[in-house]
């Protein structure tokens, strides 16, 4: 049974159709992997996931219910991390949970400190460098026990070192709930080294040209 179904998705930019008749079944507890040419539309799929964008055909089910951000609870990580420059690194860690009015828990503070940021929560972003505006992005998502975790290229911007040091620290991080996460990425041997399945997408506008499971698509990479 799907957990998430993206069924006929069609979503223009003016006359330009960016996903059209776009259709992906997603399984609970598995992380997928999306990759495709740049500009086909990767982005604009999480963005009409989480409700930014509202398509103009078709239907998103999660757990057989229309998605709806108000009532499910979607954790979203674009490409520059979205913290909020004027707030601290605690208050942004905890806005999500103060919109949605959910309590804080215990589990809260052993996120903090497996991301190692427990050192920052008195700084602003700015003050931060790339790979710790990540992992506060990443524990701020992940402090919502979202329903479904959509990443936009999380470790894109930063040097090898720190991406590969990030990118342990969300497995690690996954592995302790194993949340449904759909993961944008152009690098395929991140793509095969993260993902259950890897989504191809085909060019603008955007579709499913296949789904590779790990192991089937870490021996296309040999």
């Amino acid at each position: 049974m799907s957990y998430l179904v993206l069924h006929n998705i069609t979503i223009s930019y003016g006359e330009i159709p960016v996903l059209r008749n776009f259709n992906l079944n997603v399984e609970k507890g598995a992380i997928y992997c999306l990759t495709g040419p740049s500009g086909c539309g990767k982005s604009t799929l999480l963005k009409t996931i989480c409700g930014i964008l509202q398509p103009q055909e078709g239907e998103i089910l999660l757990e057989k219910q229309p998605i709806n951000p108000e009532k499910q609870t979607i954790g979203y990580i674009p490409q520059y991390y979205g913290l909020l420059d004027w707030l601290t690194v605690k208050d942004n860690l905890f806005l999500g949970k103060k919109i949605r009015k959910i309590p804080c828990s215990s589990e809260d503070e052993q996120i903090i400190n497996q991301l190692k940021i427990n050192d920052l929560l008195h700084r602003y972003p700015k003050e931060l460098s790339g790979g710790q505006q990540q992992r506060v992005a990443l524990a701020r998502a992940w402090m919502l026990q979202p329903q479904l975790l959509l990443m936009d290229e999380p470790f894109s911007s930063l040097d090898s070192f720190t991406a590969e040091r990030s990118l342990e620290l969300f497995l690690q991080l996954w592995e302790t709930q194993n949340i449904t996460t759909l993961f944008v990425t152009h690098n395929l041997r991140e793509a095969a080294r993260v993902g259950n399945y890897i989504v191809m997408l085909s060019d603008q506008p955007a579709e499913v040209r296949e789904i590779i499971s790990q192991k089937d698509f870490n021996r296309l990479l040999c």
